[in-house]
This record gives C-alpha cells, structure tokens and sequence, in this order.
C-alpha cells in the first residue's frame, strides 16, 4: 500500500546520513513544474526551486533531471547547474563527466523528419494541436484542441507513423502523443545508466520522482533491481504502479525537498 512520501522523510534521512549520500532523480513536467497549456510555458514554481537548491547546494546530495523534453529544453527550463540532464526519455544525456546520445535514435530522424512533412498538412485545420520537435523525438500536444477533434488527432499521428514502423513508435501521455525511435531503451534504462556513472554508496537511499506512463519504466527499474524506490506525483492515484510513495501534486514536491533539507540542517 502507497503512503504519502512526507511520512517517509524520517526513515529517507536515516538512511542518507547512515550512507552519506541521498540521490534524487527528477523528471520535470507534472513532478518539478505543473502541467500547462503549452510546453514552452512550463516553469518550477518559486518554492520549489528554493528547497530544491538548499538540497543541491550540500554536497552529499547528488540530483539529475530526466525528462521527456529535449536535452536544451529541460535543461533551460530546470536552470540547475553543475548536474545531469537526460533528455528525450535519457536517449541524450549530459552532465558532468557524462555525454550520451543514442545512436540508434540518431539514425531515426530522417523518418522522424518525413512524419513531421506529414503532420503539418493533417493538423492544419485543428485548433490547439500542433507538432513540438524535440530532436530525437516529436510530442504531439492536443490539450487545447476541441475534444471532438482528438480522435483525428490520434488517427494523423499513427498513420504517418505507421509508414516507418520498422523505425518507429508511438506512444501515449497526458494529452499528449510521442513519436519516438524504435529502441531499446527509456527511462528506465536512462536511470540505470545515470546510476552506473554515480556510484552512490551502498544504502544511500536513490528517489525517482515523477507522475506520468513513462515514469513507470524508471520506478519498475529501480524496484528489480533493488536500487532505488519511486515517488508517484499524482492525484487521484492510478490504479497499479511501481512506486511505493506518493505525492499529490507538484506543490507536494516542493514540501519534500524542503521537509528533507529541515532534516539534514536539523
């Protein structure tokens, strides 16, 4: 059963001052920033980031942002530096010591770029859906558009996937579609690697926190192999998921940060 991740903070501070390290692994829109109406407006809410820098600016906390967003982007957005950044669901990843681009992915772009040709004529006559191009991925963002339109919002996308489906892949968010490369990895792969580069002492307690489908990859891969737990961001709750705590909404992230920061100062 999922307890709320506040109740946790004191056994999650025993442990890091037992290990010496504590390992927060952040995804940002829905966790770090909440969801908007265009992506470009996204932005961590002031409390937030000042809890979270009270957290980075000690040096037995080590942080990393894995995103959906391109690397630029999330990077830009999260503004915090000396730290990694996994962009594009950890297909590029940056960070000190740490450079990363799949190159399987890579390939892709030349049908990524034929799917965009392609989505440009269908979405021209749906209000409030258009193509973000991420690099090594496309979002396809219907949140404002008209409820009756979504269907053929869904239907344009799949269909010019479906030309390059040996290359690619579609897959689904909140009010949102992505195309990506047809590869063997995600979130969940990005966060064992970010570890593997790491190395946090043995016992040092590794958090993952993020609220949406491909957050699951990085939580069920911390869960098998025993090195970490998830913090789902989310309200209501879904109904199965590889977290073992949770947190209501984003405003909640900013409350733990600033709870496991008291604890460290206290």
């Amino acid at each position: 059963m999922l307890v709320h991740a506040l109740q946790r903070v004191p056994e999650w501070s025993h442990a890091w001052r037992r290990a010496g390290r504590l390992v927060l692994l952040l995804d940002f829109d829905g966790t770090l920033a909440p969801i908007v109406e265009r992506p470009e407006l996204a932005g961590m809410p002031g409390a937030t980031r000042a809890a979270l820098e009270r957290l980075r600016a000690r040096p037995d906390v080590t942080l990393a942002v894995v995103s959906g967003r391109g690397l630029a982007d999330v990077r830009a957005l999260a503004a915090i530096d000396g730290i990694a950044y996994a962009g594009n669901h950890g297909m590029e990843i940056e960070g000190p010591g740490i450079h990363r681009i799949h190159p399987e992915a890579l390939e892709a772009r030349p049908a990524l770029d034929e799917v965009v040709g392609r989505l440009a004529p269908a979405l021209e006559g749906i209000p409030g859906a258009f193509v973000e191009d991420k690099g090594l991925t496309l979002s396809i963002h219907f949140r404002q558009a008209p409820e009756a339109a979504v269907p053929r919002v869904r239907a344009a996308v799949h269909d010019a996937a479906a030309a390059h489906g040996d290359a690619l892949r579609v897959t689904a968010g909140k009010m949102v579609l992505e195309v990506r490369p047809r590869v063997d990895w995600h979130k969940g792969r990005a966060v064992r690697f970010l570890l593997e580069q790491m190395r946090p002492p043995a016992g040092a307690p590794v958090l993952y926190l993020g609220d949406d489908r491909t957050d699951e990859d990085a939580f069920a891969a911390l869960e098998d192999a025993r090195l970490g737990e998830g913090v789902i961001v989310a309200d209501p709750l879904p109904g199965s998921t590889a977290a073992r705590s949770f947190l209501h909404a984003p405003a909640e992230v900013g409350e733990l940060f600033a709870a496991l920061a008291d604890a460290a100062e206290g």
